[in-house]
């Protein structure tokens, strides 16, 4: 409930807050604060720059007064704020013991910061008026710059007011970072404040604010520790490979990209931390060593071809130049000291075009590497660009989902996406033929085509009975009685097609699709782009079934086209764009989410046929009566018994 009350008062919490406090929702909000104190401290009016941090601020928050300030600056959520808050809280611990809260927040309430940054605001706005100081706010944690007798005034100012809402400064948690010139007028200044004085740089929203020193300093001992994790990671790699990569492009990776999108020139700090990148973990993760284009490969996103495990070194100035884009309307705001948010049109627009700015980029290096690569590699690549192509690898290997691989498995789907040599693979199939990924690919012998058919055939069964009714798998097509049909047609009076159900496309009436799954690295194939490839095997089905499904069952006819590789045609994407809007209407989900799910459970499907095709057994199977030989052997022993 409060995320919904969260998500419709959004706009409201902001413009009550203004643009000094950022911890409301803002986009880019702490980046901001970062970047427009970094400009304020680098003036030449500014002194010294004060940093604030207050003692247990969110348990010492006065209860009443937030509540009446809520009440007036944003009435939107005024109500629920007052049934949550207006009584004492009831903690319940393990063990049944209850505690009442007077004070403050709950913890983990989603509502907190809003409340928090409403409460606060008399305070920042009276603090504005009685100071010059330039300030910005995170929640509790406030920043002031300026020159030291106006930082003065507005500590003093700021001890004298803040505990009436609650607000406890701690001196001894406060540091002055004060500029070299300036630092025995600092001293005098704030004489017996309690508050810590350094002219080197101090910690600022998880950056750093002060000299380059203290920068290369700080961000020089996260590198470390950062290393340390990722060579951890490294060794979990040799075992779980699929988990270690979630691990690093879900979670361990973004550690750095908030510095990088906070911090300026620092490309050469993060270099050795790519290094062990590129040296230890991409080998451990995919057991191959990978040249220098290929390296530029991997950095990508997986929906160009990458893998997502981005060079550090490579994209921090890029990282930082976005987050300065991003981030200027509201911090000409900060600076400029007012009150007024920007406009949220603007912001979504710049943003908008920082991204397609980025992706433009982005592409630009993909073109321009794929030149350094060999040419089966290249075209490797641009398969593994098609969409739902990576899904397998952007999904969280979840087991209950059916998304986990094992060892093998993920580093055999790395080797058949990139082109890489295939281990311990044998140099000639059953068949009589050299052994090579394509020929796996297309081998009739053990059934395995037959068998990544039907995978796919099922699962799209499945999911149409989520929404549709009347699913049949391999219906028999009505015998023709006389009706002419177009040349090429299948007349046979067997003819079946892969699935049958009503109401997808339209209500009540019959929809007929199938499958196919074609090898794009076949030999027909080589000299045909993807889109060539799919446009010919979809010609072919409708000119097959097409007319006698209209003619004969009056239904509909979509042909289902994959690869190998993770691609599908533009009829294939149609129709399973079609498919998320009925799943998602029906279930009340989000379109994005269901699409995403749907490529997802497509992808592991093509993946692991294609797998079993690389790697299963051909062979003939070997019946053995064992009920016989058993009784055979029985018989014996008890004779020798008897």
């Amino acid at each position: 409930m409060v995320r919904c009350v969260s998500g419709v008062g959004k706009q409201d919490v902001i413009d009550a807050c203004g643009a000094t406090q950022v911890c409301t929702g803002r986009k880019s909000g702490s980046e901001a604060a970062i970047h427009a104190m970094q400009n304020i401290f680098e003036s030449d009016e500014t002194d010294a720059a004060l940093l604030i941090d207050t003692s247990n601020s969110f348990n010492s928050l006065n209860r009443v007064a937030a509540l009446h300030n809520v009440s007036v600056l944003c009435p939107i959520i005024t109500t629920y704020a007052i049934n949550t808050y207006r009584a004492p809280v009831r903690l319940i611990f393990i063990g049944g013991k209850e505690l009442l809260s007077s004070e403050g927040t709950t913890q983990r309430d989603p509502l907190t910061m809003s409340l928090y940054a409403i409460s606060l605001q008399p305070l920042i706005t009276l603090l504005g008026i009685r100071s010059s100081t330039k300030r910005c706010w995170y929640a509790d944690d406030a920043t002031g710059a300026g020159a030291l007798t106006d930082i003065r005034k507005w500590w003093d100012e700021l001890l004298a007011a803040g505990p009436a809402l609650g607000c406890y400064p701690n001196a001894r948690k406060c540091w002055l970072v004060v500029k070299s010139e300036k630092l025995k007028e600092a001293n005098d200044v704030f004489v017996g404040t309690g508050i810590n004085i350094t002219t080197k740089g101090r910690k600022h929203l998880g950056a750093a604010l002060g000299q380059r020193s203290y920068l290369e300093e700080y961000v020089g001992s996260n590198v470390k520790e950062w290393i340390s994790e990722v060579t951890l990671l490294a060794e979990f790699a040799n075992s779980q490979p699929q988990a270690s990569y979630a691990a690093f492009t879900f979670g361990l990776r973004h550690k750095w990209t908030y510095f990088m999108s906070t911090l300026p020139d620092i490309k050469d700090l993060l270099e050795p931390l790519e290094r062990v990148i590129s040296d230890v973990l991409i080998p451990s993760l995919t057991e191959h060593n990978c040249s220098v284009a290929e390296r530029k490969l991997l950095a990508l996103p997986a929906r160009m071809g990458g893998l997502g495990m981005t060079n550090p070194s490579e994209s921090a100035e890029s990282e930082y130049s976005a987050s300065i884009r991003m981030s200027a309307p509201l911090v000409d705001k900060i600076m400029a000291q007012s009150y007024e948010t920007p406009d949220d049109a603007d912001v979504r627009g710049l943003m908008h075009a920082v991204r397609k700015e980025k992706d433009d980029d982005l592409k630009g290096k993909l073109e321009e590497m794929k030149v350094s690569l060999p040419v089966r590699t290249q075209r490797a690549v641009d398969l593994a660009c098609e969409k739902g192509a990576s899904n397998w690898l952007t999904a969280i290997p979840l087991k209950d989902m059916n998304f986990d691989l094992s060892k093998r498995e993920f580093r055999d789907a790395l080797r058949l996406r990139y082109d890489w040599p295939i281990p311990d693979s044998p140099s000639v199939c059953v068949c009589g033929c050299s052994f090579t990924v394509d020929h796996a690919m297309i081998c009739q012998r053990g059934g395995l085509i037959i068998q990544r058919h039907n995978e796919i055939r099922d699962l799209e069964a499945e999911l149409l009975d989520m929404v549709c009714y009347d699913v049949a798998i391999e219906p028999t097509l009505q015998p023709l009685a006389g009706e002419e049909l177009n040349r090429g047609a299948n007349t046979a009076p067997d003819a079946r097609l892969d699935v049958h159900c009503r109401g997808f496309w339209e209500r009540q009436r019959a929809a007929f699709f199938d499958v196919r799954i074609c090898h794009p690295n076949a030999d027909s194939y080589k000299e045909l782009s993807p889109k060539q490839i799919y446009k010919l095997h979809e010609d072919e089905k409708k000119r097959k079934y097409a007319s006698r499904i209209i003619e004969v069952e009056n239904g509909t006819f979509t042909p289902l086209v994959f690869t190998t590789t993770g691609g599908m045609s533009q009829e294939c994407q149609r129709y399973h764009s079609r498919l998320a809007e009925l799943i998602s209407s029906k279930k009340q989900e989000d379109y994005a989410t269901t699409i995403a799910w749907i490529r997802t459970k497509v992808s592991f499907a093509i993946l692991r046929t294609a797998l079993v095709c690389l790697r299963g057994t051909r062979s003939r199977r070997i019946k053995t009566n064992v009920q016989e030989n058993d009784l055979e052997i029985e018989k014996g022993l008890a004779g020798l018994t008897g």
